[in-house]
């Protein structure tokens, strides 16, 4: 039985502060996949114009996610 592949696509920052993306497949939802290995944090402290949160996925601040059947360009 053919499981249908999606593409999904992770925006994190870096220590400089740079953007970098890491892309992978995935065999479930996106929004699934997104809150069963993403996770929430509260920031304690808190800096001026900074949000209340963050997502972290394998050590990495995640700052937004790309997901569909084609990866990106």
């Amino acid at each position: 039985m053919f499981e249908k592949i999606t593409i999904i696509t992770l925006l994190y920052l870096t220590t400089l502060g740079d953007i970098k993306q890491e892309s992978f497949e995935i065999y479930t939802s996106c929004s699934s996949w997104f809150h069963t290995n993403v996770t929430v944090h509260e920031r304690k402290k808190r800096k001026l114009f900074s949000s209340h949160t963050y997502h972290m996925y394998e050590g990495k601040q995640v700052i937004g996610y790309i997901c569909g059947d084609d990866p990106p360009q």
